[in-house]
């Protein structure tokens, strides 16, 4: 079922990919007209185009595909042992004999060479032409051919893991990538509308100094707030810049391309539900790939044992040939000359100096590594899921309570600046009011940002892609309703 899913995914995503490539195609390496990243025009694209853009063109996801392809040309070549070898033998071979020179026999050694010819002594020269078809066929390997195949099979299915894997960090370093953008981008426009709101209380200062409503103090003060503001904004344009060369890295773009994102840094209404940690390593053990391909990895072994194993055990195939050995080259299509044979062949390794007990021992070693190590993963991958579930948990709660500072900060700001056209508050608690408004927005946007990346990553160290819908990770909605929610331990849920 999950095989029928994805290839159905992959049918679906075909068009998609190529309508992503043809549409952003100035934008890759092998479609600009020039290197200069500013003659690129601007790119937009929401989350899954980016994640579709970057599966098609990033080089790790198109070298494990590649391979997929490669092994299954080792199914075929482990299925050849099993079928008949057909040879052709074509001779021609040009032969000196040395003639009665070249006996050492007594009966020799007692005749006189006089009572013989003289060429009888003289080497001579023969041609011999030859040709043959013969053909093998294995009887019973014992195992061998049987055992090649299911590990040509189950290294396949290995691949197809492998390709999962690579296709759902990439879609997760895409997703993050651009959730780091919009963070960026977001921070750098509260800085510079703060900027620009600094610079007009500047002014309102600076006109009230003039008509001696104000201190000097206070435009000094109104300054040094805006010059303090200068590095903050460098470093959020800084921060924005590596964004962008972050997500352009990922689809293969150059690094200063412009881009826009189509996404905000909100949750989805309504929140997911998501499981609990303990639920989702449970899920994770059936769908993530890495683990998955821990248990192939040993049936490989298994199979390697087998084959291992069937170098002891006997060899039987049946051989076959045709052809014709003639001294004369007219003869060769003579079929009255014609030789054959045909036979059975019984081959038997009765010792090989312990190589093949050496060799399937150091196989069964490597199964109990993989079992070590899926342990490990494992481990990690638990640790893994409770910091992301805890992030998520903690920025969910600083979510709601940076709403409400937000407000109240934007309504502090209103007030004060109210009461200073009235002479009720001074500059220092305009400016004030606006820092803490400033802060509080930035405060909330990271808390959307680390909220929606804690989500992301979820899906991804569960098993899926990073824009896989929520469903994947939310508790079924019978136990969220009877009050289980996110503490839920049930591994059931909706299919992606």
């Amino acid at each position: 079922m999950e095989a029928k899913r994805r290839n159905t995914l992959t049918r679906l995503a075909s068009p998609i990919v190529l309508c992503l490539i043809l549409t952003f195609g100035r934008a890759l390496p092998g479609f600009a007209d020039s290197e200069d990243a500013a003659q690129l025009d601007m790119v937009t694209f929401t989350l899954g185009q980016a994640v579709e853009l970057a599966l098609a063109v990033n080089p790790e996801v198109l070298s494990v595909r590649e391979r997929t392809e490669e092994f299954g040309q080792a199914v075929r070549e482990a299925r050849a042992e099993a079928l008949p070898q057909l040879d052709a033998q074509l001779t021609w071979r040009r032969t000196r004999d040395p003639g009665l020179r070249n006996s050492n026999s007594p009966f020799f050694q007692d005749l006189d060479p006089d009572q013989f010819p003289q060429e009888a002594f003289d080497a001579f020269f023969f041609t011999n032409y030859l040709w043959n078809i013969g053909v093998s066929q294995p009887l019973f390997t014992f195992g061998r051919v049987s055992n090649a195949m299911a590990a040509a099979r189950e290294e396949r299915g290995g691949v197809n893991l492998d390709v999962q894997e690579v296709e759902n960090r990439v879609s997760f370093d895409t997703v993050r990538a651009a959730f780091t953008f919009l963070l960026a981008h977001h921070n750098l426009r509260v800085l510079e509308t703060e900027r620009e709101s600094r610079q007009r209380q500047l002014e309102q200062v600076e006109a009230r100094f003039e008509i001696q409503d104000s201190t000097k103090l206070d435009v000094l003060r109104a300054r040094v707030t805006l010059a303090n503001l200068t590095p903050e904004v460098l470093t959020a344009d800084n921060n924005l810049q590596v964004a962008i060369a972050s997500v352009n890295n990922t689809l293969g773009r150059p690094i200063d391309a412009p881009i826009e994102v189509l996404a905000e840094l909100a949750l989805p209404d309504p929140v997911p539900n998501v499981m609990r940690a303990a639920a989702l390593l449970e899920i994770a053990g059936q769908y993530r790939p890495e683990l998955r391909r821990y248990a192939v990895d040993r049936k490989v072994l298994d199979a390697r044992v087998g084959i291992t194993k069937s170098d002891l055990l006997p060899q039987i195939r049946a051989t076959a040939g045709f052809g014709v050995n003639t001294f004369g080259a007219a003869n060769t299509t003579d079929l009255a000359l014609h030789t054959w044979n045909a036979g059975v062949v019984f081959d038997w390794r009765i010792f090989d100096g312990h190589r093949a007990h050496s060799q399937v021992g150091a196989l069964r070693s490597q199964k109990t590594q993989s079992e070590y190590d899926e342990r490990t993963f494992k481990n990690a991958l638990s640790v893994s899921l409770k910091q992301s579930h805890g992030t998520w948990t903690r920025a969910l709660q600083a979510l709601e309570v940076t709403t409400l500072t937000v407000d109240q900060a934007r309504e502090a700001e209103r007030v004060a600046e109210e009461s200073l056209q009235w002479g009720a508050a001074t500059t220092l608690d305009v400016l004030q009011a606006t820092l803490s408004l400033r802060q509080a927005e930035l405060n909330k946007t990271t808390a959307a940002h680390d909220a929606l990346v804690a989500l992301a990553e979820m899906k991804y160290l569960v098993g899926f892609r990073a824009d896989a819908p929520d469903s994947t990770i939310e508790a079924p909605q019978s136990i969220a309703s009877a009050g289980g929610g996110a503490g839920t331990e049930s591994t059931q849920r909706s299919e992606p």
